[in-house]
């Protein structure tokens, strides 16, 4: 099978144990411990080989030098349809192992798939209509970290993977940078699938309540409107009504406003860094499970289970609303004129839902004598509490008719062709008039984020100017389905920008300067030559007495307000054309 990213299929290799029925895949967590990533693989490749509905391929490198796998399965077994997403079914991708110490999604989707593959239950009729992706394990350095200290408040399992990747990155915070292997390989295949659900399994040590699993969906407000009111109104509200019926009932996640959920929990906002913010850019329905760290591991691994059927199943009982709205979805994005690029919670406005807790207060530590605060597990509640579950949108972006990137800026370049992004180019040496931005504020991180020292708080100012673009310079053309990922990568101010995560850092460097003596000659015959600026600036002597006694500060300013000072500086290289024009491009 030749595809354009590289696929193997794997062989079978057995191993022992027993459990529901299969002596060669070995699941433990009904005596809470989960599996090594060598016996995650090896149970997917037995399956592989056991069932022609099933096949496991290599879709790319990590770091860690061993391959990414993705299992599929599908009723006709035509898996070069869904690898060149050509499959007419509704396809679920589930990424497992993004934080290895967080491994119930990781056994509970071996579970699902073997009994989906033998029918139990008849179980198999969930493929009818939709596909299975599964990532088995996303950060696999992380995988073979394995250590019984690595999570220090989780009883269960016993062991359990590292939050690092093999280059120690966090991968749930590289969906925009891809600083690693791991990102480039899995986001390649995610496009090329183009999956209409993504799920990312997670565990949660943030509260602590009654629930085994919560849930963080992508921020509806974000999705087109064509998917925007479904998924809030009829599909996610529908999975919290399965999940009830299963004994593993679901609440939002417990994002506390003021530590005790009590007072009120809000929605968690999903940048494009982490998993489902990226997804949802690209209009996949995306949920992110969070299991809770104080139950069990076979509590966790249950109920993420059946999260994942009801999941499934719903999926397969709506396909075809899940796939219109999605539909509809890329075409009004391809043709919206305009994109929020800025989100606030709305503290003004919430729902009320019932919510199974625990009170809290405080006690005296065991280790210090302190008093903390704690969570009382003999006196659970179950109560009205406020959700804040509605974003307002601050700040809307026009959509401009193109952007143009020179070639020099490889690293954006590269990173909008592996997700997809149609982009030409320029096909002679020309000048064109664009609108730009000059970088008026910024603020420097002063502490890594995940391997950057980040832009934040960015602000620009707008000017038309006209640029030297030469022959093989980028240009993209904003009729795409990929819009929203285009607009917030590429525009400056956005949270997870391409400029905020140090791709674009050299125009914040100056190349030319001036020297207070060598600059005096050019200045005066500036000065000359401009008498209008003249002016201004003797007032500006006569007015402020410590500029009038500061020879380099008079330079500067003359230099700074002059054509000397270098066009270039803070002048941020991806270049807006408003209206339509006849560009020349290949």
């Amino acid at each position: 099978m030749k595809l354009l990213f590289q696929l193997a299929v794997i062989g079978m290799v057995i191993f022992v144990g027993s459990f529901r029925g299969y002596s060669q895949i070995n699941l433990r967590y009904p005596e809470n411990e989960t599996l090594k990533y060598d016996e995650v693989i090896t149970a997917y490749q037995f399956l592989a080989e056991q069932y022609e509905k099933a096949s496991l391929f290599e879709i790319g490198k990590t770091d860690i030098g061993k391959p990414l796998h993705l299992f599929i399965i599908t009723q006709d077994g035509d898996f070069e349809s869904i690898l060149n997403g050509k499959t007419d079914k509704c396809i679920i991708f589930i990424n497992n192992g993004i934080h290895p110490g967080e491994p119930p999604g990781i056994d509970a989707s071996i579970q699902l798939s073997m009994d989906i593959l033998s029918g139990h239950n008849k179980m198999d009729r969930l493929l009818d209509n939709t596909v299975l992706c599964i990532v088995p394990v996303y950060s696999i350095g992380g995988a073979l970290n394995r250590s019984p200290f690595n999570r220090s408040n989780q009883e269960t399992p016993p062991e359990a993977g590292f939050r690092g990747n093999g280059k120690n990155l966090d991968l749930n915070r590289d969906f925009v940078k891809m600083d690693s292997k791991n990102a480039r390989s899995l986001i390649r295949a995610f496009h090329k699938i183009n999956p209409h659900i993504f799920l990312d399994t997670h565990t949660t040590n943030g509260s602590d309540h009654q629930y085994a699993i919560t849930l963080i969906p992508t921020i509806y407000q974000k999705l087109p409107k064509p998917m925007s009111g479904y998924f809030n109104e009829i599909m996610l509200p529908a999975l919290y009504d399965k999940m009830k019926e299963t004994g593993y009932e679901m609440t939002p996640y417990v994002n506390w406003i003021h530590r005790d959920p009590s007072h009120g929990i809000a929605s968690y906002f999903d940048a494009p860094r982490v998993s489902t913010g990226f997804a949802s850019l690209f209009n996949s329905y995306a949920f992110m499970t969070e299991n809770h760290v104080y139950k069990e591991f076979n509590q966790l691994v249950q109920s993420v289970y059946n999260f994942m059927f009801a999941l499934t199943e719903y999926a397969n009982d709506h396909h075809d609303k899940i796939i219109s709205t999605r539909k509809m979805a890329d075409e009004f994005t391809s043709s919206m004129n305009y994109f929020t690029s800025k989100w606030e919670s709305d503290t003004t406005k919430f729902e009320t839902i019932i919510f199974k807790g625990y009170e809290t207060g405080m006690k005296e530590s065991a280790i210090s004598g302190l008093q903390v605060f704690s969570y009382y597990r003999d006196k659970p509640y179950e109560k009205e509490i406020p959700f804040y579950k509605y974003f307002i949108a601050l700040e809307d972006i026009s959509k401009p008719y193109a952007y143009l990137i020179p070639q020099a800026w490889e690293r954006a370049i590269h990173s909008l062709e592996i997700n997809g992004v149609e982009m030409k180019q320029i096909s002679k040496d020309t000048i064109i008039e664009v609108e730009v931005y000059y970088i008026t504020g910024v603020k420097y991180s002063q502490q890594p984020s995940n391997g950057h020292f980040r832009n934040r708080n960015i602000e620009v100012r707008k000017e038309t100017q006209s640029i030297q673009f030469y022959k093989g310079d980028y240009a993209i053309e904003m009729n795409q389905r990929r819009n929203r990922f285009i607009m917030e990568m590429l525009e400056p101010t956005t949270i997870d920008s391409y400029l905020s995560w140090n791709f674009f850092d050299p125009v914040f460097d100056r190349r030319e300067y001036f020297s207070s003596l060598g600059f005096e000659k050019n200045a005066l015959k500036y000065l000359d030559k401009n008498p209008d600026f003249k002016q201004e600036f003797e007032k500006r002597k006569s007015e402020d007495k410590d500029f009038a006694e500061d020879h380099y500060a008079q330079m500067r300013f003359i230099y700074s307000n002059s054509p000397y000072q270098e066009k270039s500086y803070r002048r941020y290289p991806v270049y807006r054309i408003e209206e339509y024009m006849n560009l020349p491009v290949d």
